[in-house]
């Protein structure tokens, strides 16, 4: 039908005195509202399917902040307003402070943005991962539409990789959205590598390509998974999956420039770890490092059978774990010979079926390069984590959605049709399969978030699941010595409980710090002083890192060990001396750790140097803000000192933080509090006109 210039059909009049000549037609205005019967438009589904995997992840918000968030996040005091300097971040000093994930300095920087704004609220952090997630989905779809994928593939990839099981770890965990970040930025950079490469003129590409540099030099900042994008944007080059993926390869030279550029931005995020570690991010004499215990063999030989684990949890999301046991494997085993067979055998599928099955090709090719960071071939902490997941799966996601919308279809032949009419919907037999994946990927997701609730919960689930985890037992053995702490009514059988954990975990790892941690904190619970001192020294010597609190702990101890200890260790000298030594190194090592400065504050406070206590007491606050404990050490140094008005005047101006104190805390401050208000030279104005101990806002 001929048209307008302006795109309105045109019509031929049959009568009227110009008969044949064309009237126009005006153009009928969307309605705000679809007619029934009419089709959601692509933006409103894309919308609609986001909202449905936000109220999916929603009670996340209602989950504290666990396991590494403290140290990252609430005890970090390199975040804080007036301490963050990015020239520090970037240099070899930050892993002579130990900054917490120095070698990732686009999650730090982000994370001191992230505090600003929401503070310490668990909710509000937990909302953020949620919104970086959904997120990722739209850069995923958007990605996809750069690519030539029709909607209807597109959104059944995002609805898999949004609701995909294996992604529960990345999301319920604060500390882990490293790899939301990483995928979200990484995603972000091809896509404007792709416009990079269609772009018209050459200024244009190289202005879209430094972009992508830039956005690729940020997500391997955030977390070296996304390093492999510049050889995955190649794959897409070459094995073109979809309509759109041959205009990657028009240009070869335009290709090349756009990868070259890429894979600067991955170098730069390389140089930056070299400069702060001198190679790997963790290390290269960490203890904890598997492959620096046992060798490289038996950790490649393990990590065959760890992929092709990670490839079965994808596709049916059963084994999922919090924590995984690290453990060696010899070549010749038979898991390991099926595994590497298993892996060896889709490659040289994927490379066979390339021209027949590009996309599944892909699939393969693409999961398998996405998984190089965390395959071990650099020595990892942890071997396995169910997170290490998070931006590999996004090529599997899309071939599976399309794999499962052509079965649909398949089987949509099969069923019976349902009656035409007016009223009736459009069939939705063809997107059953899809539906089921989705729902139990959903289900899954969501029972395995719950796992993530709390420290409690988390480790008493990672023992269960892991029964062979030093990890595991040693941190819930600390869990119940903090509930003996708390004065526990079962304190007899939760400390007997507590001790097992501990034992337990030694013997599984007798060189690991955390299980002498737990019972150097079991010791201190029951005012064995020796115990406690000899297994926090025994701590640190066995750690490489995060060493501030068990540093702290060990100048407190130091002023309580009996003198028949040191009499059997004169090289040591006495009480005091040994009590700076300790602190002194790890002020200088942990500048940043808010712990270990209130626990030198207690310790000058103790040895008769307020000044210096009150000093080291207001550089804690300053490095985090919220901690109760911080705040009541300096109401009673001022008690001590006779200053009433200073300790009122925090005592009120703080009851929101010391409110969070424990009982016994808040009533021997407050007994203390209404002894020095009956001193005649008492004045309540004095009190509200007193700037206080923390004079300063931090």
């Amino acid at each position: 039908m001929p048209s307008s210039n302006d795109g309105s059909p045109l019509h031929h009049a049959r009568n009227g005195p110009e008969a044949g000549a064309p009237v126009r037609v005006p153009k009928r205005r969307p309605s705000a509202r679809p007619e029934a019967g009419e089709p959601l438009s692509y933006r409103a589904r894309l919308l609609g399917l986001l909202g449905l995997i936000a109220l999916v992840h929603a009670p996340l918000l209602r989950y504290g902040l666990i396991y590494d968030d403290g140290w990252t996040l609430r005890s970090n005091g390199f975040l804080r307003r007036g301490q963050f300097e990015l020239g520090v971040l970037l240099s070899p000093e930050a892993a002579a402070r130990h900054i917490p994930d120095a070698t990732r300095p686009t999650l730090v920087a982000f994370d001191a943005l992230s505090l600003r704004v929401l503070g310490l609220e668990p909710w509000a952090h937990h909302g953020l991962s949620i919104a970086l997630h959904l997120g990722v989905c739209g850069l995923l779809a958007r990605l996809l539409r750069a690519l030539g994928v029709a909607e209807g593939p597109r959104l059944a990839s995002v609805a898999c990789f949004g609701l995909l099981a294996i992604h529960a770890e990345a999301i319920a965990v604060v500390s882990f959205r490293e790899d939301l970040l990483a995928a979200a930025l990484g995603l972000a950079a091809m896509i404007v590598a792709v416009r990079a490469i269609e772009a018209a003129r050459l200024g244009a590409a190289l202005a879209w390509g430094g972009a992508a540099l830039g956005l690729e030099a940020l997500a391997c900042g955030a977390k070296l998974s996304a390093a492999p994008l510049p050889a995955i944007l190649l794959a897409l080059a070459w094995l073109r999956p979809g309509q759109g993926c041959a205009r990657l390869a028009r240009d070869r030279g335009r290709l090349a420039l756009v990868v070259g550029l890429l894979g600067v931005g991955v170098a730069l995020a390389l140089a930056q770890t070299w400069i702060v570690h001198g190679g790997s991010p963790y290390g290269g004499d960490n203890p904890r490092i598997l492959a620096h215990r046992i060798g490289l063999g038996p950790v490649l030989a393990a990590s065959t059978k760890i992929h092709v684990g990670y490839l079965q949890q994808i596709l049916i999301p059963l084994g999922l774990s919090p924590e995984y046991v690290d453990r060696g494997a010899g070549w010749l085993e038979p898991e390991t010979v099926l595994a590497s067979a298993t892996l060896v055998g889709l490659v040289l599928a994927a490379i066979a079926v390339r021209r027949r099955a590009p996309l599944a090709s892909f699939a393969v090719l693409a999961w398998l390069l996405a998984c190089v960071p965390t395959s071990n071939l650099v020595g990892l902490p942890n071997m396995r984590a169910d997170r290490f997941m998070y931006l590999p799966s996004v090529p599997l996601c899309v071939a599976l959605a399309i794999a499962l919308l052509a079965l649909g279809r398949r089987l949509a032949d099969y069923l019976p049709k349902p009656a035409e009419s007016e009223l009736a919907g459009p069939d939705l037999s063809a997107g059953l399969p899809l539906a089921v994946f989705v729902l139990m990927q959903g289900s899954f997701g969501l029972a395995e978030a719950r796992v993530y609730v709390s420290n409690t919960t988390l480790w008493h689930e990672a023992a269960r699941r892991a029964p062979e985890s030093a990890r595991a037992h040693a941190l819930l053995g600390l869990e119940r010595v903090g509930e003996v702490r708390r004065g526990d009514q079962l304190a007899p059988k939760v400390e007997a409980a507590a001790e097992d954990a501990c034992r337990r975990a030694q013997r599984l790892d007798p060189v690991y710090e955390l299980p002498q941690l737990c019972l150097g904190s079991l010791a201190i619970v029951r005012k064995d002083w020796v115990a406690a001192y000899e297994h926090h020294a025994r701590a640190v010597e066995l750690s490489v890192d995060r060493n501030d609190r068990p540093i702290a702990a060990l100048a407190q101890l130091s002023l309580d060990l009996p003198s028949e200890w040191f009499d059997a260790h004169p090289e040591l000298g006495d009480r005091r001396s040994l009590s700076i030594a300790w602190l002194e190194r790890g002020l200088s090592a942990y500048p940043y750790s808010p712990e270990l400065h209130a626990a030198a504050g207690r310790v000058y406070h103790r040895l008769g140097q307020p000044e210096r206590a009150l000093e080291l007491y207001r550089r804690a606050r300053s490095l985090r803000p919220d901690r109760w404990e911080t705040v009541a050490a300096g109401v009673e140094l001022a008690l001590d000192l006779g200053d009433a008005a200073a300790a009122h005047r925090t005592w009120w101006s703080e009851a929101k933080v010391l409110g969070r104190a424990d009982p016994a805390t808040r009533s021997r401050l407050s007994r203390r509090l209404a002894v020095a208000r009956t001193d005649p030279h008492f004045s309540l104005l004095h009190s509200l006109l007193d700037p206080g101990v923390f004079p300063y806002e931090p």
